[in-house]
């Protein structure tokens, strides 16, 4: 049984935490849940579902975040659409809100 992660979801009033199954991406976890997110490429080079993370560590495995700049991971963005948790993470809102 894969272990279970938490992702908490600070930008709803109450915030709000899901389960992440370890192997699968924050992005798949999202939409599984009907959390809204903009996503195109899912394969971490267009940058359309970058996301602040607050809290916690997450994982890309052997895939290469290329749709994320320097300034942006300084900042402390990443992709979700590649990543996978590696401890119970805290996001914010995506960057690219839906309209």
């Amino acid at each position: 049984m894969p272990q279970m992660k938490h992702i908490q979801l600070s930008f709803l009033h109450p915030p709000r935490w899901i389960e992440c199954a370890s192997e699968a991406t924050v992005l798949t976890t999202l939409l599984a849940q009907q959390v809204p997110i903009k996503h195109a490429c899912e394969n971490g080079v267009c940058g359309v579902c970058l996301t602040k993370l607050l809290t916690g560590e997450i994982d890309y495995g052997t895939k290469t975040p290329r749709g994320l700049t320097t300034k942006e991971q300084t900042e402390g963005y990443f992709l979700p659409c590649i990543a996978t948790c590696k401890t119970d993470i805290g996001i914010a809102q995506p960057k690219v809100k839906l309209r």
